[in-house]
């Protein structure tokens, strides 16, 4: 019995250390939207943060979450969940910061009512409130592109509803990039006879492919778009015009198609993003599988048409953030020097919700991620994710879609996204 119990006894102090082993390897990262273990590193799980004592108004914390009070100020809030199941996503409730005192590890906050010892904390980063897209659109809306026209001085984009039973293509314009005027543009009946946009089960058209990119290119714009064929694969196809104003010239035959042969790409082929590097156009892609598993790919061409896919599945997984395999999309890229620069969404993975969690349980929120050219070797930029939905807003605190776009006006980084909020099961287009 004594040789039994010291067995066990050395087997818990292996476990124990090996767990210390690989959090010490982890490090700690200042992070640009929440933290949610004291690691402050959310690729990994870590160890959830609690608080110590709760003294009126004042939270104490132990000196384990001195490094995160040194990266927070009175723009962060703590959030804590509901402690059920699924909804606890450390949004549930949350309390402001008056104050952080960190000789004493603690945090003077609003209202301190309901804040509990017993559940996990999350410390979110409040951005700034967004301003609407256009007051004027209902339902649920994503975008492709802003692009500006030093011609004629003036703002575009396409727009279109998602989420909906019907899809159809609108052309959104504005001098200022912030009061847009809105005409419809394409509609179903236009694609009556492409291949890889097909008809609903009783044969009426009801949706246009959705555009996720548009490049300018010898004075032409190429519309990345994708839809569905008769089996409901979908395929990433194109359309050329001399202007975003029309008339688009529908290319029947899609640029990448599904392939049977991989375990990537069995089923659907969607979402793609373009970039010019100085040897070629590289198209990065969402590829899924029968599984519906997600996976971001690449492929390139020397001329806009003709792709070859040359590498699947390059944007690595973590188990934190972006463990989830339902849900990665490329919402941009950009080239630095010779850094080509991913911007990527994901979700935290969190099995059969058994568990209580932390915070970012199926909230998709955006990440970036780099690679050194020529090569295709991703590797996560420190501090990811770097983008989400401001969590005391109702309008976007669920989470932000792929729909993406960082673009400097008048000196300023201006982002433009789509994002759905607890008020609304919605997509609505924001600008920050």
């Amino acid at each position: 019995m004594l040789l039994c119990k010291f067995f066990i006894l050395l087997f818990s102090v292996q476990i124990l250390f090996s767990c210390e082993y690989q959090n010490v390897d982890i490090p700690f990262q200042k992070q640009h939207y929440f933290y949610s273990n004291h690691q402050g590193n959310n690729t990994i799980e870590g160890d959830h943060l609690y608080i110590n004592k709760i003294k009126k108004d004042t939270v104490f914390f132990d000196h384990s979450f001195l490094k995160i009070l040194k990266n927070i100020d009175k723009n962060w809030i703590i959030g804590q969940g509901s402690g059920k199941a699924y909804y606890d996503t450390g949004k549930e409730y949350f309390w402001f910061i008056k104050d952080i005192i960190k000789p004493k590890n603690a945090i003077v906050i609003k209202r301190p009512k309901g804040l509990k010892q017993d559940l996990p904390i999350v410390f979110w980063k409040c951005g700034p409130y967004p301003s609407k897209f256009s007051n004027t659109l209902n339902f649920s809306w994503g975008f492709s592109k802003i692009i500006f026209n030093q011609k004629d001085s003036i703002y575009r984009t396409h727009i279109y509803e998602c989420d909906t039973d019907s899809v159809n293509l609108y052309l959104a314009t504005s001098k200022n990039s912030f009061n847009w005027d809105i005409k419809h543009l394409l509609s179903p009946k236009d694609f009556k006879n492409v291949s890889w946009n097909v008809p609903a089960e009783d044969g009426t058209m009801k949706v246009t492919p959705l555009i996720s990119e548009v490049i300018n290119y010898n004075e032409k714009f190429f519309s990345f778009a994708y839809g569905d064929d008769a089996t409901m694969k979908t395929y990433i196809g194109l359309l050329i015009s001399d202007s975003l104003d029309g008339k688009y010239k529908i290319i029947d035959k899609p640029l990448l198609s599904p392939d049977s042969n991989s375990y990537f790409s069995n089923n659907d082929v969607y979402h793609p993003k373009v970039v010019k590097t100085d040897s070629c156009w590289m198209m990065f892609y969402t590829a899924k599988n029968i599984k519906k598993e997600a996976y971001t790919c690449v492929a390139k061409s020397n001329d806009l048409i003709s792709w070859n896919v040359l590498k699947e599945n390059i944007i690595p997984r973590n188990k934190g953030w972006n463990s989830a395999l339902f849900n990665q999309l490329c919402a941009q890229v950009k080239i630095k020097n010779d850094t080509l620069f991913l911007w990527s969404t994901g979700a935290k993975d969190v099995g059969d919700y058994k568990n209580p969690n932390k915070g970012n349980a199926m909230d998709a929120c955006i990440g970036k991620f780099y690679t050194l050219l020529p090569n295709i070797d991703f590797k996560e930029c420190p501090g990811n994710p770097v983008f989400g939905g401001n969590p005391i807003f109702e309008s976007e605190n669920d989470h932000v879609g792929a729909a993406f776009q960082e673009i400097i006006i008048d000196g300023y980084k201006t982002t433009f996204y789509h994002a759905k909020g607890s008020s609304t099961r919605k997509y609505t287009i924001f600008v920050r």
